[in-house]
C-alpha cells in the first residue's frame, strides 16, 4: 500500500493527494465541502413495526442463515410444484381409463 501511495503522489499529486486516513479524516472533509444533501422520503432502512421497534440489520445480519433460508424456500416450492404436477398428471390418466 505504501508503494502504490508513493507512485500516485509522485504521478497525480497535481489533482490529488494520497494518504492514510480515518473515517473521521473522511467526515470531516465532507463536513467541510458545505454540500446541502436532498431529503429521502421513498423506502429507506431501518422499518419500523411501531414507533419504539425497528429492524436494524434487516439487509446485512445473519447474511448466510438468509440465504439458506432462501435456497431452502426456492427449493422447497420447486419440489411442491412439481409434486403437484404428477398428481394431476396420474389423476388425469386415471380417470381416462
Amino acid at each position: 500500500m505504501d508503494n502504490m501511495i508513493e507512485y500516485m503522489n509522485k504521478h497525480y499529486s497535481d489533482k490529488y493527494i494520497f494518504r492514510y486516513s480515518t473515517p473521521s479524516d473522511y467526515i470531516d472533509a465532507i463536513k467541510n465541502q458545505n454540500i446541502s444533501w436532498p431529503t429521502k422520503y421513498d423506502d429507506m432502512m431501518p422499518y419500523s413495526g411501531n414507533p419504539t421497534q425497528f429492524w436494524t440489520g434487516y439487509f446485512t445480519s445473519r447474511a448466510n442463515s438468509k440465504d439458506y433460508t432462501r435456497r431452502a424456500s426456492s427449493n422447497y416450492h420447486a419440489s411442491s410444484l412439481l409434486y403437484t404436477e404428477k398428481v394431476l398428471d396420474q389423476s388425469a390418466s386415471s380417470s381416462q381409463i
